[in-house]
């Protein structure tokens, strides 16, 4: 079952409980009262939709791992209603439309209560097992075995060092997943898993390939070998057109959002100048696409030239509103909307060092939100001083920056319009999460 089938299944669902509850307001299912409902009731079910997908009751891999909870859904109920009120207070008297206040909340509770249940016995149940036979060690393998342990679409049939001839592995079958290094280590182990499996119709896979699918990162062994990096990037689908259209959207959106925030700049800039009586704008010096220098804008959080954070700092990053004036280094071309953030020069030259392929994530352009914003914390203000020590990295400033790595590369891998939406939708959820409350 996959996202899209899911969304069709909940619109049948949204039409059913319009019609349910157009016989119970009428006392007979008239098309005329059906299509009235229709047409204030299934725009609103776009934009629930939008909402849920923000709250990640369509990410199929959340919810089969259980993280459908009532505080979720209740927050998602919430900001619909208000949502779509103020969609029919703007949009009904437009169209002449007349708001159908019984069916509308009706099929508002229900239907919240469907998507609820529905993901609920979703992560529970499952009609079929993907059974996964593993060849080889690795640490990759471990990762991907603590995942797929609380999963109720795994099962994990047999798990082999090395391949044998005298042995006759499970029929039941559907997966194969070997580790990267064991034909280097083994490489007998190759003609006898192709002549007993894979002649039998087996799909294989490695241990980097299967962490991606399953963790959207990539794992560390996959950072540090590097021909199979840079043979996943470079076969990643890239043009001319594809840079032209992200150069469009970007420009639209941030043309679309810059009058919404414009009132939001002009009073964080008269609150600092107030309270902290700086200048409230300044420029950063940042790496850009292939190294190139930039320099993006934000609201003063520190005091001038010190690591000291001013009186409205720690409110201003708590919700990113310190990045706000970054909306001008999209129009400009320094940034895009979606891509990995910009280091400072100092801190990419050190990161680039000491941490395997790092440059990486330079080849596309940085962006105001990402991938790893998303499912990692922020990037600290690095000292030059305090992380290099002996000529090694610190370990908790080597271990961040590896899994702020493993995000950036995997969006890199996996940049499409689709994710990038769904990175934009999901960066207003993350804006009041805290950095303590993400992996």
């Amino acid at each position: 079952m996959n996202r899209f089938f899911f969304f069709f299944l909940d619109f049948l669902i949204y039409l059913t409980l319009i019609a349910v509850l157009v016989v119970f307001r009428h006392g007979e299912l008239r098309s005329v009262y059906f299509f009235q409902n229709c047409q204030i009731l299934v725009p609103l079910f776009l934009l629930i939709s939008v909402i849920l997908d923000i709250f990640s009751f369509y990410d199929l891999n959340l919810l089969k791992k259980s993280r459908t909870d009532y505080k979720n859904i209740l927050i998602a109920f919430i900001i619909s209603l208000f949502a779509s009120a103020a969609f029919i207070y703007f949009i009904a008297p437009i169209l002449n439309i007349a708001t159908p206040k019984f069916v509308l909340l009706g099929v508002f509770v229900l239907y919240f209560c469907w998507t609820y249940v529905s993901r609920k016995i979703y992560s529970k149940f499952t009609f079929s097992k993907t059974n996964i036979l593993i060849f080889g060690k690795s640490r990759t393998i471990n990762a991907i075995k603590k995942e797929i342990d609380n999963s109720v679409h795994y099962n994990i049939v047999g798990e082999y060092e090395t391949a044998k001839a005298d042995i006759d592995y499970p029929s039941n079958v559907d997966e194969i997943l070997i580790a990267s290094k064991l034909f280097k280590q083994d490489s007998a182990s190759w003609d006898i898993i192709a002549q007993k499996l894979l002649m039998k119709g087996y799909l294989l896979t490695t241990d980097l390939i299967m962490y991606e699918k399953v963790c959207k990162k990539i794992s560390k062994e996959g950072i540090k070998d590097t021909m199979w990096l840079l043979r996943g990037i470079a076969s990643r689908q890239d043009s001319d057109i594809s840079h032209v259209i992200k150069r469009i959207l970007d420009f639209a959106f941030a043309l679309v959002l810059l009058p919404f925030f414009l009132p939001v700049m002009a009073f964080v800039y008269v609150l600092i100048k107030v309270v902290d009586r700086f200048d409230p704008i300044f420029k950063q010096e940042r790496v850009g696409k292939l190294e190139k220098d930039i320099y993006i804008y934000k609201f003063r959080t520190m005091k001038p030239g010190t690591e000291n954070i001013t009186r409205l700092g720690s409110i201003l990053r708590r919700f990113r509103l310190d990045e706000v004036p970054q909306l001008l280094n999209i129009l400009k071309g320094d940034i895009s909307i979606v891509g990995p953030r910009p280091l400072g020069k100092e801190d990419n030259q050190i990161l680039n060092k000491y941490v395997p392929s790092h440059a990486v994530r330079s080849i596309i352009k940085p962006g105001l939100t990402g991938w790893a914003q998303l499912n990692f914390k922020a990037p600290p203000n690095y000292s030059v001083v305090n992380i290099v020590e002996n000529d090694t990295l610190n370990d908790q400033i080597f271990d961040a920056a590896f899994k702020r790595l493993a995000y950036d590369v995997w969006y890199i891998k996996n940049q499409s319009f689709f994710l990038d939406l769904e990175i934009i939708l999901k960066t207003a959820k993350r804006a009041f999460i805290k950095d303590s409350h993400v992996s």
